[in-house]
């Protein structure tokens, strides 16, 4: 197995599907801890991106575009649940 070398990937061009996939998998998971686990993972959650957006040549132009889809999937997250409540 080889490993992948570090800051290997460019970021323009690239689409982030993985990570993207990967940080709604995360999300949605994490709605199903008790209430103290999610605030723990929402605040560690921070370096999880990090660690993703090190693989890419810009890791802070990375970072901004992952936390950005990070807070976009909380957001879609929430609406649906705002959907799913009676007399909404």
């Amino acid at each position: 197995m080889t490993a992948q070398p570090y800051r290997s990937k460019p970021v323009v061009g690239e689409t982030f599907e993985a990570e993207k996939a990967q940080i709604e998998a995360d999300m949605r998971e994490a709605q199903s801890l008790p209430i103290d686990e999610y605030c723990g993972f929402l605040g560690d959650y921070g370096r999880v991106l990090r660690n993703m957006a090190d693989a890419y040549q810009s890791p802070d132009v990375a970072y901004g575009i992952l936390l950005r889809h990070s807070d976009a999937v909380l957001d879609r997250i929430a609406d649906e649940a705002d959907a799913e409540k009676p007399g909404a």
